[in-house]
């Protein structure tokens, strides 16, 4: 028994989505379940929820830009400052490697940066009291 295709033979030059506007035309059956499917204007006033955005702030990138704040203003506070070569240690720190002018500025940095990190994330927690809607206390 010969088998015949069930599909008509396409030629290999037309474009593949080359197909007549009615082959491509969705069914009345099928129009007819999505139509009853979409609600009316009604059933979706009385079903729907109004919804808020509340645009809450990144504590991370409040924190991280904070923290470089931090380390810039720790690191001018160090320049204007300028202690003299009295006020630094003499080579008898605790850890070697922070003894003279570089230590100091390595610590406001340090401190800078520490500072900011927490400040920023104050920052952040005040943004996000503030996006809140106001609590109703009964």
């Amino acid at each position: 028994m010969p088998s015949q295709p069930d599909e008509t033979p396409v030629d290999p030059t037309e474009p593949a989505d080359a197909t007549a506007p009615e082959e491509r035309a969705v069914p009345d059956e099928v129009a007819a379940t999505d139509e009853a499917r979409i609600p009316s204007e009604d059933e979706l006033e009385r079903t729907a929820t109004p919804a808020t955005v509340r645009r809450a702030p990144k504590f991370s990138a409040f924190m991280i830009v904070g923290a470089l704040v931090g380390m810039v203003l720790g690191l001018l506070f160090v320049a204007i400052v300028q202690p003299g070569p009295d006020e630094v240690g003499g080579g008898a720190g605790l850890i070697g490697f922070l003894d003279g002018e570089g230590s100091v500025r390595l610590l406001g940095i340090v401190t800078g940066g520490v500072v900011g990190t927490f400040v920023g994330g104050a920052l952040a927690v005040r943004a996000d009291r503030r996006s809140r809607p106001p609590r109703l206390d009964r």
